[in-house]
């Protein structure tokens, strides 16, 4: 697949068959599907810079082409966070739920951040954190209470507002970079056949619910949790047979 951005349609074409012409036209590639199993990876890192311990803990969700996917993607900036020191200003996510509910009142947590990664057919999102190692149980569980808590409790109308308007500003702001819009139409045509209009992106983002981010998270509950832990001292790290139980408020109690 071939994309371009700032030249005329026909002068890429003419580029293209100059350049291109000798190579063949392949073949449909058959992938294997994805399936998601959860686990668990500790690496012992002795040689850390900070001497900071490092958790992540996930849950499976769809992948790209799963009709959840733009609300995964409001879920995550919902959650947000960051480091522990922000120098603050509009547009820092220094009001995300992260950052309100585990940076801001947890003085021993480094780090908490959302993240997703999305494949063809499968995904997870997680949150990773950073804490000295003799509070690394204490981040854990503080993870999972987010994802928890998100299971058994809508989030508030004034959070999924701003969660819609972040994630709008960014996809529209990225797409003022040609060489950004260039990627993006590679991606989708690779990923979809096509190039969703971002009109059409802003209404998907528009149309997500709270039961959407309540639904996504209950889901991927019910399935056991994917762990990594990195750091010089893991011995306060839970184990994975400790919390792969967990699926929700009763079990954190």
């Amino acid at each position: 697949f071939i994309g371009g951005a700032g030249i005329e349609h026909a002068k890429l074409v003419d580029l293209v068959g100059e350049h291109f012409k000798d190579v063949k036209e392949g073949g449909p590639v058959e992938c294997a599907k994805s399936e998601y199993v959860g686990g668990e990876f500790r690496l012992q890192e002795q040689n850390s810079i900070d001497g900071l311990t490092r958790v992540a803990v996930a849950f499976e969700v769809g992948g790209w082409h799963d009709d959840d996917m733009v609300a995964i993607c409001v879920l995550q900036t919902l959650l947000g966070g960051g480091d522990s020191f922000s120098a603050g200003g509009p547009g820092k996510g220094m009001y995300s739920r992260l950052y309100r509910e585990v940076l801001n009142r947890c003085y021993w947590a480094e780090a908490a951040e959302a993240f997703i990664m999305l494949h063809n057919d499968a995904g997870i999102i997680g949150i990773s954190g950073a804490s000295v190692p003799s509070m690394s149980q204490n981040l854990t569980f503080q993870i999972l209470e987010q994802f928890a808590k998100l299971s058994y409790q809508n989030v508030t109308d004034e959070e999924l507002s701003r969660a819609k308007n972040m994630l709008r500003c960014n996809v529209l702001t990225q797409l003022e970079s040609r060489q950004i819009l260039a990627e993006d139409l590679v991606r989708q045509f690779q990923t979809y056949g096509e190039r969703l209009d971002p009109a059409v992106i802003c209404e998907k983002i528009d149309a997500v619910t709270k039961d959407d981010l309540r639904r996504i998270v209950q889901k991927g509950m019910s399935k056991p949790p994917s762990i990594s832990c990195v750091g010089p001292d893991l011995d306060k790290c839970p184990l994975f047979e400790q919390i792969a139980h967990i699926r929700g408020k009763d079990d954190l109690l």
